[in-house]
C-alpha cells in the first residue's frame, strides 16, 4: 500500500474518531456562543485538526519524494 492511502486511511479514521467523540463524552458540557461544546469539537475543531494534519502530512511526503528524487 502506498504511503499516501496509509496517511489518507489514518485520516480518515482519525476524523470519524474525533467527529463522534464530541457527542459521545462532551454530550453534557454545556454551551459556548449558544451551542454545544460537542458541536465545536465535532463539527470545527475535528476538521481543522484533520485538514492541518492533512497539510503537515503532505508536506513531509513532499520533502521525502524530493530527497529521493536528488
Amino acid at each position: 500500500m502506498s504511503l499516501l492511502s496509509k496517511i489518507s486511511l489514518t485520516l480518515t479514521f482519525s476524523y470519524f474518531f474525533l467527529w463522534c467523540f464530541g457527542p459521545l463524552v462532551l454530550q453534557e458540557q454545556g454551551n459556548w456562543f449558544g451551542l454545544p461544546l460537542w458541536f465545536w469539537f465535532s463539527c470545527i475543531g475535528a476538521p481543522i485538526f484533520v485538514i492541518v494534519s492533512l497539510s503537515f502530512l503532505l508536506t513531509r511526503v513532499v520533502e521525502q519524494v524530493s530527497k529521493d528524487n536528488d
